[in-house]
């Protein structure tokens, strides 16, 4: 199976603010993972879950299957990206999940560093395995 690929969009930051603010947790962050014609999408990424937090939320937010590729979107505020990249990547998380929390975990601790840098990861799991992130605007 191939790494699938990450489309990440993120709305532009505000330089005046640069503390963690009610305001920034609240952003919004979009990631899809495309997977290929050829690549079987993971049972353990194509189901779906409830997170019972303050604002529950489901985990994906949609899967839409093509005939060329799947999609699957993944659209949580950044607090809740907290919570859901705590809890998918720990060592024993499938590794299908991995494969796509882990390189979002670490791209969005360049750009949120006070919100992430606290979140621990599975150093073991080969970075060669990673979806390759790509940014979108």
């Amino acid at each position: 199976m191939g790494a699938p690929l990450l489309l990440v969009q993120i709305p532009p930051k505000d330089d005046q603010q640069p503390e963690v603010t009610s305001a920034i947790i609240e952003t919004e962050v979009i990631a899809i993972a495309v997977y290929g014609k050829d690549n079987d999408v993971p049972p353990s990424v194509s189901t779906q879950r409830v997170f019972d937090s303050e604002k529950p939320f489901r985990f994906p937010t949609d899967i839409s299957k093509g005939a060329t590729k799947t999609r699957i979107v993944y659209r949580y505020t950044l607090a809740q990206w907290h919570e859901l990249l705590e809890t998918t990547n720990l060592p024993n998380t499938a590794e299908s999940i991995k494969q796509i929390m882990i390189p979002m975990l670490l791209y969005l601790r360049q750009l949120y560093s006070d919100i992430f840098d606290d979140i621990k990861y599975d150093h073991d799991f080969g970075a060669d395995r990673y979806a390759e992130v790509v940014p979108m605007e």
